[in-house]
């Protein structure tokens, strides 16, 4: 049995188009600064059906999922990317800008040295959150964190997918941030 024990390789794509019954396009896959840690929360909707004194059935639907994602640093290249600002001539970078729909992916290492590969397909990362402090007797560093919010995409309602070095079939650890992955016809997963 193998268990996570590390995180690593944060990707995002921005998602180009996304239409039901004519697919999904991404653009070019961008790595983004150093992995500190990822959350990924579920919001799931679910309900009870009673009948006879006693529940008969029960359901649940995934509504979103709220990404919370911690990195080494923000420069103003990943800023751009994730909130769709402009990094100016100058360097600087402003407050405007409307936040696209992103792919994120990521790798998770496993006390056995294989790994877990994410790619979670649709979602809109917010402003994010820092917190600086003044320097003291000892080092602290101050690292950025940003929330997103991930949701069904229109062509396939698919959110995510992942694979896992091991898992009958699953080959593609070497090539997964090449491009934002898609199962392929019999491949299985379809």
């Amino acid at each position: 049995m193998s268990y996570a024990v590390g995180l690593k390789s944060f990707h995002v794509a921005e998602l180009m188009s996304d239409e039901k019954g004519a697919g999904t396009t991404y653009d070019e896959v961008q790595e983004l600064s150093e992995a500190i840690s990822a959350q990924i929360e579920p919001q799931v909707a679910s309900g009870s059906l009673y009948g006879d004194d006693s529940v008969v059935d029960t359901a649940s639907k995934f509504n979103s999922a709220t990404v919370t994602i911690n990195t080494t640093r923000l420069p103003a290249k990943d800023e751009a990317i994730l909130l769709g600002r402009k990094v100016e001539p100058d360097g600087t970078i402003g407050s405007k800008g409307t936040a696209p729909y992103l792919a994120f992916g990521y790798e998770v290492t496993m006390s056995d040295g294989s790994s877990e590969y994410w790619w979670l397909y649709k979602g809109r990362f917010q402003e994010p959150s820092r917190t600086n402090n003044t320097g003291n007797d000892s080092v602290e560093y101050s690292t950025p964190t940003i929330v997103g919010t991930f949701i069904r995409r229109k062509s396939d309602g698919e959110w995510k997918r992942n694979g896992a070095d091991g898992n009958d079939g699953f080959n593609a650890g070497d090539t997964w941030f090449d491009e934002v992955y898609e199962p392929t016809a019999g491949d299985g997963t379809t």
